[in-house]
């Protein structure tokens, strides 16, 4: 194993997949993934970290997909990930200040 996978299995919990992003896009998993290392938000019980794109929290972490053994859609996904640079995936989200204006 090299230093960029130990690198990447210790990250696994910051990226994720929306869902949402994947349906709208047709399909296209480089519009789809995101890197976040923000605290995860509470909706109905449970912790789910929202999509800084479309807010929907229809998201998954890579770290999820490894543990529900989705092996084949990880391995595709962290190949798209080391083709890019991180700074591709991380978004801003918008400030709660500025979005009650």
């Amino acid at each position: 194993m090299g230093i960029l996978d130990r690198l990447l299995n210790k990250q696994r919990m910051y990226w994720y997949l929306c869902y949402a992003c994947l349906m709208q896009t047709n399909h296209d998993a480089l519009n789809s993934v995101f890197y976040d290392q923000g605290p995860p938000v509470e909706v109905t019980g449970r912790l789910v970290t929202p999509c800084p794109r479309c807010e929907s929290t229809n998201t998954i972490s890579f770290q999820k997909l490894r543990e529900e053994g989705a092996d084949a859609q990880l391995w595709g996904l962290e190949q798209l990930v080391r083709k890019h640079p991180r700074s591709r995936f991380e978004i801003k989200r918008p400030s709660p200040a500025n979005s009650s204006r």
